[in-house]
């Protein structure tokens, strides 16, 4: 028969393995388990022509918090500003990823606002610059790498149309190989100046 004081010690010990179950739970849910299946969270991407989400004259948006905000060592990985349109990127919180993209005076840059243990991007948005005019960008929401609707390749097509592909996963789709892309087609205004969605298409392997 246990004494009071051992009696004690089982009941801290009880609620402190309840409490610690409980916050595990509350952390596994809010977040999609390494190589685990994936929940579809880009509904964008499902509609035959999107709804434009860009407006004329708005300016770069503040990057996003992301806690955490990965190791400090990923931002040694960012690239240092060269253009006036890298500047205006960074000055509002975001890393700049890879290299731009450019010609017909039309830049496409990509920003990142975290990273993920193995420094991809998280809270990562592209920005479209026309003659140093934002023209907006080309996700309606900042997005995480290896989830539904991260963007990868962009092709700049002319000085009036790029195509961006999206990774599209299936909800029982491992995080390492989405089964599916979306191409969307955007158009590219110069009066006023601004980016829309046109068009997508959807393959799956």
């Amino acid at each position: 028969m246990l004494t009071p004081s051992a009696a004690a010690l089982v009941v801290q010990a009880t609620r402190t393995l309840t409490r610690v179950a409980s916050l595990t739970i509350l952390l596994l849910a809010s977040q999609p388990a390494i190589g685990g299946p994936q929940m579809k969270v880009a509904a964008w991407l499902d509609e035959t022509k999107p709804a434009s989400w860009n407006m004329p004259g708005l300016p770069v948006p503040v990057a996003p918090r992301v806690q955490p905000p990965g190791d400090a060592r990923c931002r040694e990985l960012a690239r240092p500003p060269e253009l006036d349109e890298d500047k205006r990127v960074r000055g509002q919180g975001w890393d700049l990823v890879g290299g731009y993209l450019g010609g017909w005076r039309v830049l496409v840059i990509r920003g990142t606002a975290g990273y993920d243990g193995m420094c991809r991007p998280r809270g990562y948005q592209d920005f479209v610059f026309v003659r140093g005019v934002l023209a907006g960008t080309l996700s309606p929401q900042a997005m995480d790498s290896r989830t539904d609707g991260a963007l990868g390749r962009v092709f700049l097509q002319s000085d009036r149309r790029l195509i961006a592909e999206y990774s599209r996963y299936a909800t029982t789709d491992p995080l390492c190989c989405p089964s599916g892309t979306t191409s969307v087609t955007f158009e590219i205004e110069t009066d006023p100046v601004t980016v829309r969605p046109v068009s997508t298409s959807t393959s799956r392997r």
